[in-house]
C-alpha cells in the first residue's frame, strides 16, 4: 500500500482515460523485478528513429483501408 497509497488517493477523485491500467504495465513490472530502468522490461522497444521491428510499424497503409476509414494522407 506504502508503494501505491499516492496512486489510490489520486484515483479517488476520478479517473483519467487509461486502458485498464492506471500505473503502465511496463513501469509496474520494472517495480517488481527491482529494475532502476524502464527499458529493461518495455516489452515492445522502439528504435532510436521511432520503429518498431517486431511489428514492422510504422508501415504504408492501403488506399483500400484509408478508402474504407474515410482517412486521407496529405504530405
Amino acid at each position: 500500500m506504502s508503494l501505491f497509497g499516492h496512486l489510490l488517493h489520486a484515483l479517488s477523485s476520478g479517473c483519467p482515460p487509461h486502458a485498464g491500467l492506471a500505473i503502465g504495465f511496463d513501469r509496474m513490472c520494472s517495480m517488481l523485478l527491482g529494475s532502476s530502468n524502464i527499458r529493461d522490461v518495455v516489452s515492445f522497444p522502439k528504435t532510436q528513429a521511432g520503429t518498431d521491428p517486431v511489428v514492422e510499424s510504422p508501415s504504408q497503409v492501403p488506399e483500400k483501408t484509408l478508402d474504407l476509414y474515410g482517412v486521407e494522407v496529405k504530405k
